[in-house]
């Protein structure tokens, strides 16, 4: 996770920032790893759970696990449009004057508190006409569940101040702390609510309870943070919001597309002969096939969504304290080792679909590894499309960051209309189907956001580094097909197979350089004279 960071000029600023960039990689990257490893046993152990709390019953297990996705998606999708929006905000504000931070602290806590309870509010009202009229839910169970689930919006907008306050600080131990507790408490609570007899109930219940014990953790812990000087809310607000309601947009092209198949699952299965009731569970059924696709296809993207948390604040620096070269080596660096983080972790999916799907989930969930294939493609669009906004919003680009999802949204939400709409029969192509429209969106918006970063900064993705991943990624995926054996022993085989042909192309090709690791020396080496003299050396 260090191999992007740039060379910067011999003063001990510069290499106390570095450094500081550094372990912040570390630090948050850990964190991130660890939410992974609890998402993976979210992913694995619920389905099952479901299936067990419906005495066995595989179909009725599907069905559990798509209300349970219908739900946390939309709670997540106005979730994280908050607290990624809120935490950048704050973020900034921080990192460009610390005296103000207590100051902005408390006028944000101050407004998001306020629009928190007013969004969770809204959420509740919309829920059952969501429910009814999109799902065609035939009872009011989802309606229910989703009443429950706006706490959490609440839990969220508080909470995010606090982390963004950490990480414009550049606290980032500490904010991995949170991180990590907060995976840990939640991934217990959820399971343990389910085991309890609470079946879908006790998912929601343990989102809940978890996001306020650690709002409520987050407030005392960040109680006393330093600086005396004023700061104006409007400042805020006239920033946020525009930040905000990109993270909505972005969200949406993220999460979109499993609303728009479950809206007309339905009326598919309802034309090809099936009772109103068995078409609301099929759509369930659905739902839940391509929420499991969604698990693993956006794990390459959790994977490096601490760049983004890291870049963030560092990039506002850049802007303003160095010159426009040491940002377009920085951008540079960031989008090479991002494409291949990504690139690297989407050859899995993408070359291994179906043993993938057979390892983690039920019987059964293997038929929508076809869509897995696809939307692992557009995953690496999709993360490369955060980190490149990320750099557009950090150096004041708001508006063009804003365009681009807004562009991206339209193209996922009409290409995945338009696929499904021309569907003919209820059956797993709706998925495929539904995947197509979402990767195509995706690469869109991309595109839009590069030509922008190119613009502003002319800067891009390395074009040698480029053609050696999709190369590399080419090759890996080409070769999976021809793994022999089969098995969930085999299937990990079989990954960490696409992984070494990944990789080992790169490092034969030299995309792996000493360069890199003089880089990471320099970000390790605690000594500061050594750290000064490792950053002359780099530059």
């Amino acid at each position: 996770m260090l191999l992007f960071i740039p060379a910067m000029a011999e003063t001990k600023s510069n290499s106390d920032i570095v450094k500081n960039t550094g372990m912040g990689v570390i630090y948050i990257t850990f964190a991130k790893l660890w939410f992974l490893v609890m998402g993976w046993v979210l992913v694995f152990v619920l389905p099952r759970l479901f299936e067990w709390a419906a005495a066995g019953d595989a179909e009725k297990g599907k069905a559990m696990y798509g209300v349970y996705a219908l739900v946390l998606t939309g709670v997540s999708f106005v979730n994280n449009g908050i607290v990624t929006g809120t935490i950048q905000s704050v973020s900034k504000f921080t990192a460009e004057n610390e005296a103000t931070a207590a100051s902005v602290r408390y006028q944000a806590l101050r407004i998001m508190g306020v629009a928190g309870f007013a969004i969770a509010l809204l959420y509740a009202l919309l829920s059952g006409i969501i429910s009814k009229y999109w799902f065609n839910s035939t009872d009011d169970t989802i309606t229910r569940y989703m009443h429950l689930s706006a706490v959490i919006i609440l839990a969220y907008s508080c909470y995010s101040v606090f982390i963004g306050s950490l990480n414009g600080l550049r606290r980032f131990r500490a904010q991995a702390l949170f991180d990590v507790a907060y995976t840990a408490i939640k991934m217990v609570l959820m399971i343990g609510f389910v085991v309890a007899g609470f079946e879908v109930l006790g998912t929601v219940l343990g989102f809940v309870c978890a996001a306020v014990l650690i709002a409520a953790s987050a407030a005392f812990v960040t109680r006393n943070t330093p600086g005396t000087a004023p700061f104006e809310g409007k400042k805020f607000i006239s920033f946020a919001w525009v930040i905000i309601t990109y993270t909505f947009v972005l969200n949406l092209v993220m999460m979109a597309d499993l609303y728009v198949l479950s809206g007309f699952a339905p009326d598919l299965a309802c034309a090809s002969g099936m009772s109103e009731a068995a078409a609301g569970e099929w759509m369930n059924i659905q739902a839940g096939l391509y929420k499991a696709v969604q698990q693993l296809a956006f794990i390459p993207y959790q994977a490096v969504i601490s760049i983004a948390f890291v870049v963030f604040p560092l990039i506002s620096k850049v802007v303003r304290e160095a010159d426009m070269s040491v940002a377009r080596r920085y951008i540079g660096r960031t989008f090479r080792f991002t494409l291949i983080l990504l690139a690297g972790l989407a050859s899995v999916f993408c070359g291994v679909a179906e043993g993938a799907m057979r390892l983690v989930f039920p019987a059964g969930y293997d038929v929508a590894s076809p869509a897995l294939q696809i939307l692992s493609i557009g995953i690496i669009a999709f993360g490369l499309l955060v980190i490149s906004n990320t750099v557009l919003n950090a150096a004041g680009r708001k508006w063009h960051a804003l365009t681009t999802v807004l562009i991206g949204m339209g193209a996922v939400l009409g290409l995945n209309i338009f696929f499904l709409s021309t569907a003919k029969n209820a059956d797993t192509e709706i998925l495929t189907r539904t995947a197509s429209g979402t990767s195509i969106g995706m690469g869109i918006a991309l595109s839009l956001s590069l030509v922008f970063i190119y613009r502003e900064f002319k800067a891009f993705i390395p074009p040698l580094s480029l053609l050696r991943v999709i190369l590399a990624a080419a090759t890996a995926i080409g070769a999976a097909q021809f793994f022999p054996g089969d098995g969930k022993m085999m299937t990990l085989v079989h990954c960490i197979g696409v992984l070494i042909i990944f990789f080992g192309i790169l490092g034969v090709t030299r995309e792996f350089n000493g360069e890199d690791l003089t880089q990471l020396k320099q970000v390790l080496n605690r000594n500061p004279k050594q750290t000064r003299s490792s950053a002359v050396s780099a530059k």
